[in-house]
């Protein structure tokens, strides 16, 4: 009797912990750079930029040009992507993080520049068929008192050139929808 107990015992250990396998595989396995990691490593390399900046719809655009370098990071896990760009006072310096998070299926980007000392993040998916990114987002601005919104556009033109847009919607104070703030044109040195 005490021997078919302890066996017992130990086959109902030994099944409790075949669900606790399975999960730890499935983590381990969302851990590991996949198929949309190796394709945002297409975009990593060294650029010129040459960019536009709008302060309102229909205003002129500001120009500016800089330099970015992109690589990937932590194991192929994230493309870092450095830039300077302007002169004066339109120069600014970024750094974005962009990659796929398994769990979420979904693309991720954090963004710090020298325009402040936040952040913003957005997050999206990739349209084949355009073949560009749109990720979203949506910020808390305490000094001017409002939320925005707004969409990263990322638009692999061919593996040398991309285009990135910041599309703002519903911006106080302007009347379309959708306003274009951002245009930058990446071409691979």
């Amino acid at each position: 009797m005490k021997a078919t107990v302890t066996w017992m015992l130990a086959l109902l250990l030994c099944s409790a912990t075949l669900p606790a396998q399975d999960g730890m595989e499935n983590y381990m396995a969302l851990m590991k750079p996949g198929a949309q990691h190796a394709f945002i490593e297409k975009l990593a390399g060294d650029w010129t930029l040459e960019g536009k900046i709008w302060q309102m719809p229909g205003a002129e655009a500001t120009t500016f040009e800089g330099t970015a370098e992109h690589r990937m990071i932590l194991g192929g896990r994230f493309l870092e992507m450095e830039s300077q760009s302007g002169e004066g006072d339109m120069y600014t310096e970024s750094l974005i993080l962009m990659g796929y998070d398994n769990r979420h299926k979904e693309f991720t980007y954090v963004g710090f520049d020298t325009w402040g000392t936040y952040f913003v993040t957005a997050k999206g998916q990739y349209d084949e068929e355009k073949g560009s990114w749109a990720l979203k987002g949506q910020d808390v601005d305490p000094v001017m008192g409002f939320t925005q919104k707004y969409q990263f556009n990322i638009v692999m033109i061919d593996d040398d050139t991309v285009r990135i847009e910041v599309v703002f919607f519903e911006f106080p104070g302007v009347k379309e929808k959708e306003f274009k703030m951002l245009e930058m044109l990446y071409t691979r040195k």
